[in-house]
């Protein structure tokens, strides 16, 4: 049984009415349920339905039933800890109808109890789908309702209607009924959002900086990572070269259409974000019906940061969500807005994640087989990343890793159990030439080079005279290629780097190396260099001098964030080289390991509470462990 009114994947909603005769009897057995909890000598605070339905979830092998419950109260249900279900009573007026009481559970001393009412053989189509290989067509089932998942709304709308209410479209277009529906993903669909380059930073960093709740809120749930340089800046030129000009001119085209409701839907939460997001659109003269911040958790605490009872770790998102995930926010907003708008019939999206890209189609395919609309369709925005920007990554990174810092010294030395930190970078930010990544030595989380893979690398000279060489290679493909192939939309290009040949993506002991113990000097021969149909690069394959059976990579011009990619490629194309006075094709290097900036942590003592034996103790910072 669900204890948070939590809403799953793929919602269909089958909406029951609930007429007089039903809500007479509904009342009487809410009555005599609260007549017997009270003779036993407990409490119950006994709420009215409003409305009911089942949505429905197909993201499993078989579908599962969500129950929503609309109740008449003012009360913040979504604080609500527990469920429990009283045994079901057949309803007596229609049949395959049971009747339940809920129980529900709050951090208050007297719990609520509400009637629900709920059909026993919904039918439902379940989508086709694809595991594995596999195929499995569409088909009705009927749907098993085990009582365990709730979405509890009062009559205010929940969380999803509070923030339709608010809309530009409810408020200044409620007459209008449209018949088309524009969703508009923001992050690298319309805008170019930055993320950490695999250039610079080591892997297992990546992985902390991005997860929820480590070294911060979490990347998508930190302002930071849109903390693009001065606001009034920004703002005055629009936040130019930040935008995928492309899909910004077909969302025109659909705010301009005035049978189209268009609007921007985000993962992007809308505490920290409901005022910066809002700005950017308002500044690039994008005016939406309706901006789709993910609106939970609507109230956030005073305090930025705590430590939770029985735990020793910070947590940084302090209060519970309503949603379980982005995919669950969207497609019940999607839900909602039709419930809303019933002259809604076509639904197109646009967005960047092949994955997401695919779920959508699959959900608009179940409504369309419900009736509720005749058309759906998303359209695939490939994933575009802003220009190179090694110095804000770096600004930004050092800023979360001092304000984690900060917060991580107030709760082990001082015994703080909560705090706050400052959000926003303060600009210009400039970095101190004595120690550029701004990361004292006795501070708990220090910033340096930690090994990332293993490599063969080419002194400076080497490698000038070898970007020189295959610099027009790549000019070439550049122009050939541009427009048909590899199509720039602006945002990210590629960089020149051509300093490593990559013996592996992983760190290998010394003395396992194939070619040579590391500050070995080998010599590389260039066989070929590539000619990619996708990607935008140009990689050299090269031999190890006495290791002809095998072929190593070098990548001279990419895109940074298509680092992981430039070792993935399938469908390349090589091109033979030969040696020439003009082109040389061998080269020397030493084998050393390619580094990447990472965290080493440290543990940090509490401070002495007593001043009689303050001098007989230190505090002292001990190398705990450094993550490579």
């Amino acid at each position: 049984m669900s204890a948070d009114p939590v809403l799953e994947e793929f919602p269909l909603e089958a909406m029951e009415e609930i007429d007089v005769v039903a809500k007479e009897w509904i009342q009487e057995q809410s009555d005599k349920e609260v007549k017997r909890i009270r003779d036993v000598g407990s409490s119950v605070l006994p709420l009215k339905i409003s409305n009911c339905g089942i949505i429905t979830n197909f993201d499993n092998k078989k579908p599962r039933a969500i129950n929503r419950v609309e109740l008449d109260t003012n009360c913040d249900l979504s604080k609500v800890q527990q469920i429990m279900v009283s045994p079901p009573t057949p309803y007596p007026h229609k049949d395959n109808f049971n009747y339940v009481n809920l129980i529900l559970v709050t951090s208050q001393p007297i719990p609520f109890l509400a009637p629900y009412l709920y059909k026993t053989n919904l039918k439902v189509t379940q989508p086709e789908k694809e595991e594995g290989g596999r195929k499995y067509p569409s088909k009705e089932v009927v749907l098993k309702n085990d009582l365990r998942d709730y979405l509890l709304i009062n009559k205010n709308g929940g969380v999803l209607q509070r923030q339709f209410e608010k809309s530009f479209f409810h408020q200044h277009k409620s007459t209008q009924k449209p018949t088309k529906l524009a969703i508009f993903d923001f992050d690298s669909t319309l805008f170019f959002s930055p993320l950490l380059s695999p250039t610079i930073w080591h892997p297992n960093l990546i992985r902390v900086a991005t997860a929820e709740s480590v070294y911060g809120p979490g990347w998508w749930r930190d302002i930071r990572s849109l903390d693009l340089g001065p606001f009034e800046e920004l703002r005055k030129n629009a936040w130019e070269g930040f935008w995928n000009e492309g899909i910004v001119q077909q969302a025109r085209d659909c705010i301009s259409d005035e049978e189209t409701m268009t609007i921007v839907l985000t993962g992007r939460r809308y505490h920290p974000f409901h005022l910066l997001v809002p700005a950017m659109l308002e500044a690039k003269g994008l005016q939406f019906d309706l901006v789709g911040l993910r609106p939970d958790p609507e109230h956030v605490s005073d305090n930025q940061w705590e430590v939770k009872q029985g735990q020793q770790h910070l947590t940084y998102n302090l209060t519970s969500s309503v949603f379980k995930s982005t995919m669950h926010f969207k497609t019940c907003f999607i839900l909602n807005i039709i419930h809303n708008i019933p002259s809604i019939r076509k639904v197109t999206m646009w967005d960047d994640r092949i994955h997401h890209v695919k779920k959508f189609k699959e959900y608009l395919d179940a409504v369309k087989n419900t009736q509720v609309i005749n058309y759906g369709d998303v359209i695939y925005v490939p994933g575009i990343r802003p220009k190179y920007n090694p110095e804000w990554e770096k600004n930004v990174i050092r800023h979360i890793i001092e304000t984690h810092n900060k917060a991580l010294v107030e709760h082990v030395k001082d015994g703080y159990k909560n705090g706050k930190f400052q959000q926003r970078l303060a600009w210009p930010t400039i970095i101190e030439k004595e120690d550029p990544l701004g990361s004292s030595s006795e501070m708990p989380l220090k910033l340096t080079p930690l090994p990332a893979a293993t490599v063969i690398k080419f002194s400076s000279e080497s490698r000038e005279k070898l970007c020189e060489a295959y610099r027009p290679y790549f000019a070439q493909q550049l122009k050939e290629n541009r427009e048909l192939k590899w199509k720039d939309y602006g945002g990210e290009q590629p960089q020149l780097f051509g300093d490593y040949v990559y013996l592996s993506q992983k760190v290998i002991s010394t003395k396992f190396i194939a070619v040579g113990s590391v500050g070995s000097e080998v010599g590389v021969t260039i066989k070929a260099y590539s000619n990619s149909p996708r990607l935008t690069c140009l990689v050299l394959k090269v031999e190890i001098d006495g290791h002809v059976d095998s072929d190593y990579l070098l990548p001279v011009y990419y895109k940074p964030s298509e680092y992981f990619d430039i070792f993935k490629m399938r469908d390349i194309d090589w091109c033979p080289v030969k040696s020439s006075k003009s082109l040389p094709t061998h080269f020397k290097g030493k084998v050393d390991y390619a580094y990447r900036l990472g965290v080493v942590e440290k543990t940090t003592e509490k401070r002495p509470r007593y001043s009689d034996n303050y001098d007989d103790q230190t505090e002292e910072i001990e190398s705990k462990r450094a993550r490579h």
